[in-house]
């Protein structure tokens, strides 16, 4: 019998509680929207010629997955800044949201800096700290987020606030009736994913069960699911404790195809992952079945998994939802606590003393 059928070792394995956040997420949601509908904005959006968003690790995803989800709603371009410097165009008519869980994060206060050096008059979503300061000492707006999670495990706040700004800015759609819809599927799949549910039934589980012992590599499409690829490698790489590796269509099909050329020893040690969407482009779609079946000639083992709900925002925050609780399990499997993540505190420290 598998260990994830067995709840108390779930509950076992979790002594940080990531599970918590994770059967949260739906209140998280909500909780978020309403930050982004009353929040504070002193800037309009008359005049905005492109959107830069300044983060790092979990507080970066959220720009990251909007510049997918908004892909083609947006009205002007916009770019995540994972830097310690920003791109040229950034000045006075750029929106640049600056985002950091703890308010602490160097790189992003380094390019928040240059940003209010060119001009820009920052929107910064934080719980506090240095950035926070900085923030309201310069009278730039701070959109206060609820402290106390791993930035990883807050998703909801540094996406959904960021979709209302923007709606209420005029340069992309209200995404409130997604967002809704989003909410109630996380609820959904809160229960359909959590401890209690046998490894037969539940989706997240067999995925960790399947991954458990190998290098999980996961494949998106442009727009839509690439950035869900990168969401759940960085899940297994923190939660799990396991080298993940992401990249995404059609481009790999130009290049990292032919590293599965021929059966090896390394392709052995990989379960290799496809995230999909309705969205898809039809030939893109095409290329995932082709890709699919060269990558399975060299005997990795491949599997499919396709979004769930009818809004885009919905569909694609299923696929971030079941990364996340299969990270979650996953870690179990592999006796880690998913939520520590002492090579970053020890990185962190070495560059405090330097």
């Amino acid at each position: 019998m598998s260990l994830l059928n067995d709840p108390e070792v779930i509950a076992a394995g979790d002594p940080g509680g990531m599970r918590a956040h994770l059967e949260g997420f739906s209140s998280q949601l909500r909780k978020a929207a309403g930050i982004g509908e009353s929040c504070a904005i002193s800037r309009s959006g008359s005049g905005i010629s492109s959107v830069a968003v300044l983060g790092m690790g979990g507080s970066a995803i959220g720009g990251e997955f909007a510049q997918g989800y908004l892909y083609d709603r947006l009205r002007v371009p916009i770019q995540v800044v994972r830097n310690y410097c920003l791109p040229a165009y950034v000045g006075p008519d750029t929106l640049v949201i600056t985002s950091s869980y703890s308010g602490n994060t160097e790189e992003t206060l380094a390019s928040y800096s240059e940003a209010v050096s060119r001009g820009a008059k920052p929107i910064c979503f934080t719980t506090g700290g240095e950035l926070a300061r900085r923030a309201n000492e310069a009278g730039h707006d701070v959109v206060t987020i609820p402290p106390g999670l791993p930035p990883r495990a807050a998703l909801g706040y540094s996406l959904v606030p960021l979709l209302r700004i923007l709606g209420r800015l005029g340069l992309a759609p209200d995404p409130i009736s997604e967002i809704d819809e989003g909410i109630e599927m996380a609820a959904k799949l809160a229960d359909e994913y959590g401890m209690a549910g046998d490894l037969d039934s539940n989706p997240a589980k067999d995925l960790a069960e399947w991954l458990h012992g190998y290098v999980p590599v996961i494949y998106g499409s442009v727009p839509w699911t690439s950035v869900i690829a990168t969401r759940w490698c960085g899940q297994f790489s923190e939660n799990s404790k396991v080298v993940a590796h992401a990249n995404e269509l059609p481009e790999m099909n130009h290049n990292e195809i032919v590293g599965w050329g021929a059966h090896s020893p390394l392709t052995e040690m990989a379960r290799v992952v496809f995230l999909c969407d309705s969205e898809d482009h039809t030939r893109v779609a095409r290329r995932i079945e082709i890709t699919r079946e060269s990558i399975a000639s060299t005997g990795a083992e491949v599997r499919s998994f396709g979004s769930r709900g009818a809004s885009r925002l919905a569909r694609l925050l299923s696929l971030v939802i079941l990364g996340d609780f299969a990270s979650l399990y996953l870690a179990v499997l592999s006796g880690a606590d998913p939520t520590p993540v002492r090579p970053i505190d020890k990185l962190k420290a070495a560059l405090a003393e330097s």
